[in-house]
């Protein structure tokens, strides 16, 4: 027994130890903040490509959902560059959807970072996307799902913000009933609730008689 752990440690330095990485250096101590500041520089790499970029958007608003109030305290500084991509023009259906979804994660349950999407015209895009023509020949095949998480996320930005729903209200006006009371009538399989008629009721309009 005498060589056999000289023996294994010699192979162990040779085989393993030579390929081990090396520890990751935080950027910040507090991991969740070390992995959004990551994924920051990502989302305003603007050599990227876009799908990257909304990747790293989407991975801010989880980490800003599951990493508590500092957390979503960090995102904020992201929610304008989140709105920035949603606004470029020919954005496809998939990088929206990403980049809706990380909007959602940082502003959930967080006035502040509502504020935030506000302040950075947030209502206005959401209205806009509302708008679009989902049965024209150039529309985006995921145009609909699109929509569905527009919904959603309105009504995460109005959670406990009566000044949001009045800036959409005033906003939005017949146009946006039309839209929100379009979107309740379709299947919403698989969503936990019909978010277009969540945002219907919320936002205090009635039904259309027939």
């Amino acid at each position: 027994m005498g060589n056999t752990f000289p023996s294994l440690k010699h192979w162990y330095d040779k085989h393993i130890k030579q390929i081990r990485e090396p520890p990751i250096k935080l950027i910040d101590p507090i991991f969740h903040h070390h992995k959004i500041k990551t994924y920051g520089i990502d989302l305003r790499n603007a050599e990227l490509p876009l799908e990257e970029r909304a990747t790293a958007a989407l991975y801010i608003g989880l980490l800003a959902y599951t990493g508590g109030v500092s957390a979503a305290r960090l995102a904020a500084e992201y929610i304008q560059d989140m709105i920035d991509i949603l606004i470029m023009p020919n954005t496809s259906g998939k990088v929206m959807i990403a980049v809706l979804k990380g909007l959602c994660g940082a502003c959930y349950i967080n006035c502040t970072n509502q504020n935030e999407a506000k302040e950075n015209h947030l209502a206005e895009v959401l209205i806009a996307y509302l708008d679009e023509d989902e049965d024209s020949p150039d529309a985006d095949p995921d145009i609909i799902l699109v929509k569905f998480w527009v919904c959603y996320l309105m009504t995460v930005v109005c959670c406990n913000n009566i000044p949001y729903i009045k800036l959409l209200q005033e906003m939005g006006e017949q146009t946006l009933q039309k839209r929100l009371e379009s979107l309740s009538n379709k299947e919403w399989l698989g969503w936990p609730q019909n978010y277009a008629e969540l945002m219907f009721l919320l936002m205090g309009y009635q039904k259309t008689k027939i």
